[in-house]
């Protein structure tokens, strides 16, 4: 088959997808947005972007982006299937994807509190998923898919630390990432690994490791697969998996979410995951002392990529 994947790529997720169909011998072109990058001339064009963003609402590095992704579309063979992963960011292109293909599939792994779906959505995709519960329920030709397992299995049986987590500037999330630091150090655990990339909030746990620049998707595997508990800790308004949960299945880790949905899951087993209420943390001994107990396979398997890349493109 031939397959096109259009996405804002910027952990590389949907390059593993890329990989796996390859791999199994179709033909995949690629359009990442997050691949796609304006260099400045000279310093004035940049002082010139900057007046022209801030007094007359245009961006020259936008303006690039969009006429790269529009030349990138219009140049596109006939395709079996194009997948848009949150096609909002792709509103401009999206006409000229359905001419490309008969089927046009779209997928949401944001809630649409933040990421809402093309007001057009039910007529020009041939199918519609979404990460998201709640969203589902709520919207018409909506079918619900998780994330996937994309990592093979691993299993460190002597880590370095207890707890990991990392997160980016959310401030609702950084709070309560605080309020588990200083509830650990209550209970004598101080080998607990927490980032924060350009944090909201103001002041942090000493011992919470503030970041200005991102790291690579590698480096967090290395420090998941270092750590005995992951923190996975969800957005307002969001109720679907993040890779995280997917992420601690593979690496046999156990997990500390304030997803309350998670509960609704068949591979949900209380001795490995912990659902805590952010107004009032707790995190009893019993559940960070017992041992991680193995996943049934075929709910394993039920979660995996290749079932995943099975579902969305029926192949």
């Amino acid at each position: 088959m031939k397959i096109t994947i259009v996405a804002f790529d910027i952990w590389g997720f949907n390059k593993l997808i890329v990989d796996q169909l390859k791999n199994k011998g179709h033909e995949v072109t690629f359009i990442n947005s997050h691949d796609i990058k304006y260099v400045y001339k000279n310093k004035n064009e940049r002082i010139k972007n900057f007046f022209l963003k801030t007094f007359f609402k245009k961006n020259i590095k936008r303006d690039f982006l969009n006429k790269e992704l529009i030349d990138r579309a219009k140049n596109l063979s006939p395709q079996d299937c194009i997948l848009v992963v949150n096609p909002f960011y792709f509103r401009n292109i999206l006409g000229i994807l359905k001419t490309k293909t008969t089927n046009l599939i779209a997928y949401n792994y944001d809630s649409l509190e933040k990421v809402p779906l093309p007001n057009n959505y039910e007529t020009l995709f041939s199918r519609t998923f979404s990460f998201d519960t709640i969203d589902v329920k709520k919207k018409p030709h909506l079918s619900f898919l998780p994330n996937y397992i994309y990592l093979d299995k691993d299993i460190n049986k002597t880590p370095k630390n207890k707890v990991f987590m990392i997160l980016s500037d959310s401030i609702e999330r950084e709070e309560i990432l605080n309020k588990i630091a200083f509830l650990l150090d209550k209970k004598a655990i101080k080998n607990f690994e927490f980032i924060v990339l350009k944090p909201s909030l103001k002041k942090h746990h000493p011992n919470t490791k503030i970041i200005s620049k991102g790291i690579g998707l590698n480096e967090v595997i290395a420090q998941m697969k270092n750590s005995e508990i992951l923190i996975d800790l969800i957005r307002d308004n969001q109720t679907g998996l993040s890779f995280r949960i997917f992420e601690a299945m593979a690496l046999h880790k156990k997990l500390i979410t304030n997803n309350q949905t998670i509960k609704d899951y068949d591979f949900y087993n209380p001795n490995n995951i912990l659902i805590i209420d952010q107004d009032t943390i707790s995190i009893p001994d019993t559940f960070l002392n017992s041992e991680y107990e193995p996943l049934n396979e075929q709910i394993y398997q039920k979660y995996t990529l290749e079932n995943w890349i099975k579902t969305v493109f029926n192949i």
